[in-house]
Protein backbone atom coordinates (compact mmCIF):
# COMPACT_ATOMS: atom_id res chain seq x y z
CA UNK A 1 0.00 0.00 0.00
CA UNK A 2 1.31 3.59 -1.04
CA UNK A 3 2.07 5.70 1.93
CA UNK A 4 0.51 9.39 1.73
CA UNK A 5 1.79 12.09 0.49
CA UNK A 6 2.66 14.79 3.50
CA UNK A 7 0.72 17.73 3.31
CA UNK A 8 3.89 19.47 3.92
CA UNK A 9 6.77 18.47 1.73
CA UNK A 10 9.18 21.45 2.41
CA UNK A 11 10.98 20.24 5.53
CA UNK A 12 11.94 17.23 3.76
CA UNK A 13 13.03 19.39 1.00
CA UNK A 14 15.32 21.80 3.51
CA UNK A 15 16.40 18.87 5.13
CA UNK A 16 17.37 17.82 1.77
CA UNK A 17 19.44 20.88 0.72
CA UNK A 18 21.55 20.88 3.97
CA UNK A 19 22.72 17.16 3.50
CA UNK A 20 23.43 18.11 -0.28
CA UNK A 21 25.58 21.10 0.91
CA UNK A 22 27.93 18.77 2.87
CA UNK A 23 28.13 16.29 0.50
CA UNK A 24 31.33 15.72 -0.93
CA UNK A 25 31.21 13.49 -4.29
CA UNK A 26 30.08 15.95 -6.23
CA UNK A 27 31.49 19.30 -7.53
CA UNK A 28 30.73 22.08 -4.73
CA UNK A 29 29.24 24.69 -6.94
CA UNK A 30 27.11 21.75 -8.68
CA UNK A 31 25.96 20.89 -4.47
CA UNK A 32 25.31 24.16 -4.22
CA UNK A 33 23.32 24.92 -7.24
CA UNK A 34 20.92 21.94 -6.32
CA UNK A 35 20.63 22.72 -2.58
CA UNK A 36 19.66 25.90 -3.80
CA UNK A 37 16.61 24.50 -6.06
CA UNK A 38 15.68 22.48 -3.00
CA UNK A 39 14.99 25.76 -0.91
CA UNK A 40 13.21 27.21 -3.61
CA UNK A 41 11.10 24.32 -4.35
CA UNK A 42 10.32 23.64 -0.50
CA UNK A 43 9.06 27.69 -0.42
CA UNK A 44 6.87 27.07 -3.62
CA UNK A 45 5.47 23.88 -2.41
CA UNK A 46 1.82 25.29 -0.05
CA UNK A 47 1.45 22.70 2.62
CA UNK A 48 -1.75 20.93 1.74
CA UNK A 49 -1.45 22.21 -1.68
CA UNK A 50 -2.29 20.97 -4.82
CA UNK A 51 -1.74 16.59 -4.80
CA UNK A 52 0.54 17.06 -8.15
CA UNK A 53 2.80 19.65 -6.73
CA UNK A 54 3.62 17.47 -3.22
CA UNK A 55 4.02 14.84 -5.50
CA UNK A 56 6.56 16.28 -7.56
CA UNK A 57 8.16 17.26 -4.00
CA UNK A 58 8.30 13.89 -3.38
CA UNK A 59 9.65 12.97 -6.42
CA UNK A 60 12.76 15.72 -6.34
CA UNK A 61 13.40 14.28 -2.64
CA UNK A 62 13.38 10.57 -3.84
CA UNK A 63 16.13 11.25 -6.78
CA UNK A 64 18.08 13.55 -4.59
CA UNK A 65 18.36 10.71 -1.41
CA UNK A 66 19.47 8.80 -4.14
CA UNK A 67 22.20 11.42 -5.04
CA UNK A 68 23.17 11.71 -1.70
CA UNK A 69 23.55 7.85 -1.05
CA UNK A 70 25.47 7.16 -4.15
CA UNK A 71 23.19 5.06 -5.94
CA UNK A 72 24.99 4.06 -9.69
CA UNK A 73 24.27 6.37 -12.50
CA UNK A 74 21.75 4.17 -13.85
CA UNK A 75 19.77 4.09 -10.78
CA UNK A 76 19.65 7.23 -10.54
CA UNK A 77 18.97 8.04 -14.82
CA UNK A 78 15.39 5.85 -13.59
CA UNK A 79 15.16 8.24 -11.26
CA UNK A 80 15.50 11.45 -13.30
CA UNK A 81 12.92 10.13 -15.61
CA UNK A 82 10.24 9.33 -13.51
CA UNK A 83 10.83 12.80 -12.00
CA UNK A 84 10.65 14.62 -15.88
CA UNK A 85 7.40 12.42 -16.09
CA UNK A 86 6.15 13.89 -13.25
CA UNK A 87 6.74 17.55 -14.22
CA UNK A 88 4.97 16.84 -17.06
CA UNK A 89 1.71 15.57 -15.57
CA UNK A 90 2.45 18.64 -12.45
CA UNK A 91 2.82 21.49 -15.24
CA UNK A 92 -0.63 22.56 -16.00
CA UNK A 93 -1.48 22.68 -12.10
CA UNK A 94 2.42 23.74 -10.47
CA UNK A 95 4.00 25.78 -12.89
CA UNK A 96 6.28 27.35 -10.33
CA UNK A 97 7.08 24.40 -8.99
CA UNK A 98 7.40 22.10 -12.26
CA UNK A 99 10.11 25.40 -13.24
CA UNK A 100 11.72 24.95 -10.24
CA UNK A 101 12.23 21.20 -11.06
CA UNK A 102 13.09 21.39 -14.26
CA UNK A 103 16.13 23.76 -13.75
CA UNK A 104 17.03 21.03 -11.05
CA UNK A 105 16.68 18.36 -14.23
CA UNK A 106 18.88 20.40 -15.77
CA UNK A 107 21.78 20.76 -13.53
CA UNK A 108 21.57 16.97 -12.78
CA UNK A 109 21.96 16.28 -16.77
CA UNK A 110 24.87 18.80 -16.70
CA UNK A 111 26.40 16.63 -14.16
CA UNK A 112 26.01 13.78 -16.92
CA UNK A 113 23.33 12.00 -14.34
Amino acid sequence: MAQPLPTDPAPRLRQLAELLRDADHLPPEALQTLADLLEELSTSVAPGGATSERHLAESVAHLVEALHQRHDTGFLAGARRRLEEAAVKAEAEAPVATGIVRRLIDTLANLGI
